[in-house]
C-alpha cells in the first residue's frame, strides 16, 4: 500500500478542494442544550443520534467484508433501539460507500461529517491515513477498520482490541511454544503489504523472531499483486519452515495454491484481512484447512461465548441468505464501543463530539460477552487489548473458523513497546 505520508497529502489536497463546496453546509444539530438539559452537537436532535459508516460496499476485494461490517453495526443499533435507545434518543446509521478509493472516501467524508456525532467504522488503511487530519480537526470520534499501532497516537481514532504487531507476536509465539511447529534456528518467511498494515505486522514478527531464536525473511508486496509464485518459491529455496502473511484474502489463496503446487507443506499464519470464508469455495480449500491459522482481534463467528452466539443468531434472523462471517462480530463491537461511550456521555449530559471523546476514554474493562477480549481505553497511546484470537480453518463451521484457544497473549508480549 502507498505510504501514510503520500495518502495523507492526497487526502489533505482532496479535502481542501472539497472544503469550498461544503463550507456553507449546516450540520444537523449543534452545540446547545435540549429540554432534557443535555448538551448536544452535530448529529444529535431531541429524538435521534446519527452515527456514520464509511466503508467499501462495492469493491471486488473488500466489498463483501465492508457490507458485513455495516450489517454488524446495524445489529447493535437495532438492539439498542428496541430497548428504547440511548439518552431518550434512537440511533440512526448513515452509510457511505467509497469502493476502496481514497478520493471517493474524501467526498463521502465531506458529505457525512456534518450529519453525525461519530463514525462506527472507516474501512481501509489508506482512507484512514488520508482522513485522519480532518477527523482530528472536526473532533469526530471514529473507529477505523484497521489495527495498525501507529493509529493509537490519534486521540480521535478508536482502535479496537490488539494491533497487527501484537497479533503477530502472539501468533508466532503460539506456533513455537504451544504447537511446536517451529524451533530455535528455523527460518520463516513473512509476505506483507507495503504500508502501515504490513509494516506494523512485520515489525511484530521481527521482534518476536528475535526473542524466539528464529530468522525471518521479509517479502514486501503491493495490494494489487495476485500471483505470489516468485515470493513463495524464493522462501522455499531459503528453507522457510512457515509463511506469515499480512495481506488480503486473494494473496492467501495464491500462497496456499503455490505451496501446494510446489510441494511446500508448511504452516501458514495470516491476519484478519487475509481470510474470507469465500475462499473455502475455491480449489485451495483443502490446503487452507490443512495449513492455515488465522489471527484476529475478534472471536470467530458463532464462537462458544454469549456475545458471538447472540450476534450469530441476530445475523441469521436478519440476513438469512448472507454468508456467515466473523466481521459481523467486529462490526457489532465497533458500534457497541460508541454506544457505551454514548451512555457515559448521556450520564454526564454532554452529547457533543468532545463529550463523546471524553466519555470513550473512561471505558475500562469493557466486556463484550466474548466478542473481543476485555478492552481498556483509558490509556492514550496503548492498545485496548494485547490478546489475540487464534483460529483454524474448518469449512464445516459457520464462518469457516474454529477457535484453537481463547484470547491468547504470549508471555513476552508485555515486554514489547508499541509505537
Amino acid at each position: 500500500m502507498p505510504s501514510r505520508s503520500r495518502w495523507t497529502a492526497l487526502g489533505a489536497l482532496c479535502l481542501a478542494v472539497l472544503a469550498g463546496g461544503c463550507s456553507g453546509k449546516a450540520a444537523e444539530g449543534g452545540d446547545g442544550a435540549g429540554g432534557d438539559g443535555v448538551r448536544t452537537g452535530p448529529g444529535v436532535t431531541a429524538k435521534t443520534i446519527k452515527l456514520g459508516a464509511i466503508s467499501d460496499l462495492s469493491g471486488a476485494v473488500f466489498g463483501p467484508l465492508g457490507r458485513t461490517q455495516v450489517q454488524g453495526n446495524q445489529l447493535y443499533i437495532d438492539k439498542v433501539n428496541a430497548a428504547g435507545g440511548i439518552c431518550g434518543r434512537k440511533l440512526e446509521l448513515v452509510v457511505k460507500d467509497h469502493g476502496y478509493d481514497v478520493q471517493k472516501a474524501t467526498v463521502a467524508f465531506s458529505e457525512l461529517e456534518p450529519q453525525v456525532l461519530g463514525i462506527t467504522h472507516l474501512l481501509g488503511s489508506p482512507m484512514t491515513a488520508a482522513l485522519e487530519p480532518e477527523i482530528r480537526a472536526k473532533k469526530l470520534l471514529t473507529v477505523p477498520s484497521s489495527f495498525a499501532s501507529s493509529l493509537l497516537s490519534s486521540e480521535y481514532l478508536v482502535v479496537l482490541g490488539s494491533t497487527y504487531d501484537i497479533d503477530m507476536i502472539n501468533g508466532l509465539d503460539y506456533f513455537t511454544t504451544k504447537r511446536r511447529l517451529l524451533a530455535k534456528g528455523d527460518t520463516i518467511g513473512h509476505i506483507y503489504f507495503e504500508g502501515e498494515y504490513g509494516a506494523n505486522a512485520f515489525r511484530g514478527s521481527s521482534w518476536a523472531a528475535g526473542r524466539l531464536g528464529l530468522t525471518v525473511r521479509g517479502a514486501q508486496i503491493k495490494a494489487t499483486d495476485a500471483d505470489l509464485t516468485a515470493q513463495v518459491t524464493k522462501l522455499k529455496a531459503e528453507g522457510a519452515k512457515a509463511i506469515l502473511l499480512s495481506a488480503s484474502a486473494r494473496q492467501t489463496a495464491s500462497v496456499a495454491g503455490v505451496t501446494r503446487s510446489i510441494g511446500m507443506d508448511v504452516p501458514i499464519l495470516t491476519q484478519a484481512p487475509g481470510f474470507d470464508p469465500a475462499l473455502l469455495d475455491t480449489p485451495v480449500r483443502a490446503a487452507l484447512e490443512k495449513n492455515l491459522t488465522v489471527l484476529t482481534s475478534y472471536a470467530p463467528y458463532g464462537a462458544d461465548a454469549p456475545g458471538p452466539k447472540e450476534v450469530a443468531a441476530a445475523f441469521k434472523a436478519k440476513h438469512p441468505d448472507a454468508p456467515a462471517n466473523a466481521l459481523a462480530d467486529y462490526g457489532y463491537v465497533s458500534a457497541q464501543v460508541l454506544g457505551e461511550a454514548l451512555k457515559q456521555a448521556c450520564a454526564e449530559k454532554d452529547l457533543t463530539r468532545e463529550g463523546l471523546r471524553t466519555s470513550y476514554r473512561k471505558l475500562k474493562g469493557l466486556d463484550t460477552g466474548g466478542l473481543m477480549a476485555p478492552m481498556d481505553f483509558t490509556v492514550p497511546g496503548a492498545p485496548a487489548s494485547t490478546e489475540t484470537f487464534i483460529s483454524r480453518v474448518d469449512a464445516a463451521a459457520e464462518g469457516g473458523l474454529v477457535a484453537e484457544t481463547g484470547p491468547y497473549r504470549a508471555q513476552m508480549t508485555p515486554e514489547y513497546k508499541v509505537r
